[in-house]
Order: C-alpha cells, then sequence, then structure tokens
C-alpha cells in the first residue's frame, strides 16, 4: 500500500514537472508579434512593451519585434489572428476606454479577448502648459478663467483613451466648482501622437496637452528655448520620489467626490480562444521578469511601476476598473461640443 502512494505520488510530480516544462517552453523558438496601440516609439505605450518584449524574449526563448501600428490597427489584429499565441497586444486602458467612448466598435470589447497579465504601470500621465502662460497648475488654470471671463483654455486630448479621461475629471471638477461660463471657455483640441501635441501648442492652436511626463521631461528643463519650454500644470498619479510635481489631486481635483488619481495599466491581451498553455507561459514569465532586478531598474528609470499580475488576477483587476469608469464616461459631454 505504501510503494502505490509513493508510486502516485511519483506519477503525480512527473506530470505537474511536464505541465510547468510544456507551459515554459510553449513559446521557444517561435516568432511573435507584439502589436501596440500607438505609432509612436517615442511614448509609453512604445517604451514599456519594448522593456517588457526583451525581458520576454529572455524567459520565453522566442523571436518577437514590437509593431506600433496604432490602436485601429493593433485592436484588428488581435481580432483577426488566428489563436494560437504568435500575435499579443501589450496596451493600456485605452484598450477599454475606447469602447466606452463610443471611439472603437463593441467588437473589440475585453470580452472578444483573452486577458493577460498586468506587466507594468505608468503614474505619469500629465498635462502640460506652454511654460509662459499665466497659471502653473489645472486648478489655477480654472481659476484664470473664472478671472478673465474674455479668455478661454485649450487643451489637446485624443478621444477615447486615458487623456479623454483626464479631461472628463478635470472637465467635472470645474464646472461643479465655477460653473457653465467657466468649462463653456475649456475647449478640446483634438491631438494625437505627443509630437503632434507639441506641435499643436508651439503653433499657438492649443495652451495646453496631455503626454507622457517622461516624453515631456526634456522640454521642461533649463536651458530649453523660449518657444519650445513647457511646465507641468497636472499630474494623474503620483510618481515616486518626485514629489513637487503639481498631481491634479492635490490641486482640490475631485472625481465622484473622491480625490482623482489615475494610473495607466499596461496588460497583455490575446486573441479570443488562445489556448491556456500560451497564457500560463506569459504567466510564468512575468513573474520572473518581476523579481528580475535589471527589469525592476529599467522601468523605475523610466519612471514607470514594474507591477506586474498574473492574468486571472489581471483579467478581473482590469474589468472592475472598466466598470468602474462607466458612470463617469455615460455622464461626460460629448467632445463634440467642446471642439475649438
Amino acid at each position: 500500500m505504501k510503494r502505490l502512494i509513493s508510486l502516485t505520488l511519483v506519477l503525480a510530480l512527473l506530470m505537474s514537472l511536464a505541465l510547468t516544462a510544456s507551459a515554459s517552453e510553449v513559446y521557444k523558438g517561435k516568432r511573435v508579434r507584439i502589436v501596440i496601440g500607438s505609432t509612436s516609439v517615442a511614448g509609453d505605450s512604445y517604451m514599456v512593451a519594448e522593456t517588457v518584449n526583451r525581458y520576454l524574449q529572455k524567459y520565453l526563448e522566442f523571436n518577437s519585434k514590437v509593431d506600433a501600428v496604432g490602436a485601429n490597427e493593433a485592436f484588428a489584429a488581435i481580432a483577426d489572428a488566428k489563436p494560437d499565441g504568435m500575435t499579443i497586444m501589450i496596451f493600456h486602458d485605452m484598450t477599454y476606454l475606447g469602447v466606452l467612448f463610443g471611439s472603437y466598435d463593441e467588437m473589440y470589447k475585453l470580452e472578444n479577448m483573452e486577458v493577460g497579465p498586468r506587466v507594468g504601470q505608468n503614474p505619469g500621465s500629465a498635462f502640460a502648459a506652454r511654460a509662459d502662460l499665466p497659471y502653473n497648475t489645472l486648478a489655477e488654470a480654472a481659476q484664470f478663467l473664472a478671472d478673465n471671463p474674455e479668455e478661454k483654455v485649450r487643451i489637446s486630448v485624443e478621444s477615447g483613451g486615458v487623456s479623454h479621461i483626464g479631461f472628463v475629471a478635470f472637465y467635472s471638477w470645474a464646472k461643479e466648482k465655477y460653473g457653465d461660463d467657466v468649462v463653456s471657455r475649456i475647449k478640446v483640441v483634438i491631438g494625437g501622437s505627443t509630437d503632434k501635441k507639441l506641435q499643436q501648442l508651439w503653433d499657438g492652436n492649443s495652451d495646453i496637452i496631455f503626454a507622457d511626463y517622461s516624453s515631456l521631461l526634456q522640454y521642461t528643463q533649463e536651458g530649453v528655448d523660449a518657444q519650445l519650454k513647457v511646465k507641468f500644470v497636472g499630474l494623474m498619479d503620483y510618481i515616486p520620489g518626485m514629489e513637487d510635481l503639481p498631481v491634479m489631486a492635490d490641486q482640490g481635483i475631485t472625481l465622484q467626490g473622491q480625490p482623482f488619481i489615475f494610473s495607466k495599466d499596461f496588460l497583455v491581451y490575446l486573441p479570443k480562444g488562445t489556448p491556456q498553455e500560451f497564457i500560463d507561459a506569459l504567466d510564468e514569465a512575468v513573474v520572473k521578469m518581476a523579481e528580475d532586478q535589471d527589469f525592476i531598474d529599467e522601468m523605475s528609470k523610466l519612471t514607470y511601476a514594474p507591477k506586474v499580475l498574473k492574468s486571472a488576477e489581471a483579467k478581473d483587476f482590469i474589468y472592475a476598473k472598466r466598470d468602474s469608469m462607466k458612470a463617469l464616461i455615460e455622464g461626460a459631454p460629448s467632445f463634440d461640443d467642446l471642439i475649438e
């Protein structure tokens, strides 16, 4: 009887080891395409994806490339690709926000793709203004409008993305605090990439733009040409070690009665029906990645948080986050009524 129990335990152990080996080797030697919902190779979408890509290559031993194809192409790639694990997307909250805002078709909702692990966060989503403007925070910009009834503030953002959420939070707070007259003079300028939004700022077509902290930092430094210089006026979350930055929550900007705080969460997404073994392999890799000091240092240097979640936890997290945004978005003003 003891021999039978021992044999059973040995077989169970061998099966467990076999499953572990298969999960870690399903990608070995394969060619994998990683798409992102941005066309820029200077913004956080590319920087996070490319950093993560190097460590996925290390732990899964596959050949891969990050394709900065833009949101339309990235969503279409996940919808149309074979569910064979060879096409994945690494993207932030615009994955679900675009559908909630109506910018993208319902066919691209989370339920129509597989949610993989979370691979990092970016707390550095930021609003920045021309350096010569007479306000230093978003809250001061609203007060400026209240004090100067002939003035307006034009904010360059993207429809259906994280900037849209940040704008709505600011707009809703300003409306509650100052009323319709002030918010009627907060105007939207539709932007695209960070380069495009910066050009809008420099050309005088907008006053405030939304971008990533790391992509704007160089334009805030001493010695920058006065025509190019910008200043941060509102970050959506706290960047560790940078307490002097103007965070929206510290300015009294609230959302549904609570201080407004929002970090971008970057997750892996795969075509619907992708076999679980590929998702398990990605889970194993990101757990190892999160313990790799080189990964931690690289992400921290970029001001990103190396916070990961395995796929099951990531799915629960991102579904809950999506649901928490629904009420806000349903009550948000249409950009069509606000475009400058």
